[in-house]
């Protein structure tokens, strides 16, 4: 028996339907539906990952394991350089101790003993202050917020009491007297490394004045490369299976361009927002004495320059700017009796949104900074915004693209931008021209010589299971949900004993949004039906028992 598939596939289940075609392939009678329903791949109270508590505990072991061995190359140098020997340092803190921050103040007015400056460098390098990979995620949330404040706040202390160094505000503030280390969620105490670097300096420059031998100009190089280096948390340890830079490593290969194994675009390169930027226009339809129109070349192109003079475009917009008639309409726009403007305005073309952010970083650099750069250090921008996570490596990109210092500089200023597309720079600017002539997505993959469909990729009865070292679907969520629908197929065709004619899939929106936007959008769901239920009120004044089709009809009648 001839048959094909329809899926309907969502985070938490796969509704299926059988349909039995006629010679033509054409539906003539279902056969079979249901629905498989399990359990989301994530917590259901926060919507977290499942797997974040393993994450957490190695996120746990690499910060321990690093400032173990910061500790242990600290320790190191000063058994090279002379300033003790292996066994003093095993008994350096037996007996009666001074005030380590006491020693810190007093090591930047007469000269130290060994043992007490080897306490400093290991005490420093111990409690060495924050800081970020990135400039602009210092406030990105509330926890760096917090941070971010303390430091300042420690700083404008510092500097209005005239303290020198931090140890010497934190050995003499009365705010400090309690105790010098934060509490939790209380980050009152917390200072930036750079202050620590500068109190590191001034010691060694204090103690080289009073003759000391240990703080040679070369030492304290070495001593600071140590105590200020920090390797960026996306990069993993220096070998093993988490080693490398583990953004990379999760990224795809492009879906048209496999054989050449070209990687997919972020998400933020200029190609990939200009081609959903024209889907998006192509797909704008114009309703007219009732029938729906697409956009001639003009339209589109004015609604293309738009696009990019503002960074947040509505349809309003679009609505003056095409010169549309009020018996216009869009479709796609849910319109409220009287409330057309409104409904446009909310509907908006956010396509460009990262060009127009970089666009005004550039441009606060120079006035016409921005018209200098080339469509590939656009791409190139987009690219190291994404792939990167620290500035050291993002302004490397930068200027390896041919971008200038104070240009690379102030895009420094831009937090990341995460997320690569399906596509690659390569395919999506193959695919460009044929969009922009007003091709659909499809149309435009077989214009540019991508099978879109393609048909062989699967010649075997069975879909194969998703394998557990495939990267391309990072998502357990998505993982699961593409896992579940490969079953409820499989289940079909070994059911029918032959492959299906076809298989239509339409899959929830959801499947890409997190716990924030799902909750978001049950709270639209729950205005609705209220708003329906005030709908079934009124129409009881007039109708017994009103069905969905009387309320169907009821809401067309107002609008």
């Amino acid at each position: 028996m001839k048959y094909g598939i329809g899926l309907d596939v969502g985070i938490s289940s796969v509704g299926y339907s059988i349909l039995e075609l006629d010679s033509q392939d054409q539906p003539m009678r279902i056969e079979r539906l249901g629905c498989r329903i399990f359990d989301k791949a994530e917590h259901p109270k926060d919507g977290s990952s499942l797997a974040l508590p393993r994450r957490e505990a190695r996120s746990a072991r690499r910060r321990l394991r690093r400032h173990r061995h910061r500790l242990e190359r600290i320790r190191g140098l000063i058994v090279s350089s002379g300033l003790l020997s292996r066994e003093e340092l095993e008994t350096l803190y037996d007996g009666e101790l001074t005030d380590i921050y006491e020693l810190r103040t007093i090591a930047l007015d007469e000269r130290v003993s060994n043992k007490d400056m080897a306490r400093i460098l290991i005490h420093l390098a111990q409690r060495r202050g924050y800081q970020s990979n990135r400039k602009s995620v210092d406030g990105a949330d509330n926890e760096n917020g917090k941070i971010l404040s303390a430091v300042l706040q420690n700083k404008k202390r510092r500097e209005e009491k005239g303290y020198r160094t931090v140890g010497e505000m934190l050995y003499k503030d009365e705010a400090f007297s309690k105790y010098k280390r934060n509490k939790q969620d209380d980050y009152q105490n917390t200072v930036d490394r750079a202050s620590v670097g500068e109190e590191a300096k001034m010691i060694f420059a204090a103690q080289r004045g009073f003759g000391s031998d240990f703080a040679n100009e070369d030492t304290e190089a070495a001593y600071l490369d140590i105590l200020l280096g920090q390797r960026s948390f996306a990069e993993g340890p220096a070998c093993g299976p988490y080693s490398g830079n583990q953004i990379e490593r999760m990224r795809g290969i492009c879906t048209f361009e496999k054989e050449t194994q070209e990687p997919r675009a972020a998400k933020a390169s200029y190609s990939f927002q200009i081609f959903n930027l024209l889907q998006r226009i192509n797909h704008i339809r114009v309703i007219k004495n009732g029938e729906k129109c697409s956009l001639n070349d003009e339209e589109r192109e004015k609604i293309y320059t738009l696009a990019h003079e503002k960074p947040d475009i509505n349809y309003l917009q679009i609505r003056k700017c095409l010169k549309l008639s009020d018996s216009d309409d869009f479709a796609g726009i849910s319109y409220e009796t009287g409330k057309r403007d409104e409904a446009e305005k909310k509907t908006k073309l956010k396509d460009l949104e990262i060009y127009h952010k970089v666009r005004k970083c550039v441009n606060s650099t120079c006035a016409d900074a921005f018209s200098k750069l080339s469509y590939e250090q656009l791409d190139e921008i987009g690219e190291a915004l994404c792939k990167n996570q620290s500035d050291k490596k993002i302004y490397a990109d930068l200027l390896l693209a041919g971008i200038k210092d104070e240009v690379a500089e102030s895009l420094l200023k831009l937090p990341n931008f995460p997320k690569f597309g399906h596509l690659s720079m390569k395919a999506c600017r193959k695919i460009i021209p044929y969009l922009r002539q007003g091709f659909t997505y499809d149309k435009a993959c077989e214009a540019a010589g991508y099978n879109f469909k393609d048909d062989e990729k699967h010649p075997q009865i069975y879909l194969p299971p998703l394998s557990n070292d495939d990267n391309e679907i990072t998502s357990p969520v998505v993982r699961r949900a593409i896992s579940q629908t490969i079953k409820v197929v499989n289940a079909i065709i070994r059911e029918m004993k032959v492959s299906p004619v076809y298989v239509n899939i339409e899959l929830a929106r959801e499947l890409s949004y997190d716990l924030g936007e799902r909750k978001r959008i049950e709270k639209a769901q729950g205005d609705n039906a209220k708003r329906n239920e005030e709908y079934m009120d009124q129409l009881r004044e007039y109708v017994d028992s009103p069905k969905g089709q009387d309320l169907m009809k009821f809401k067309l009648w107002m609008e």
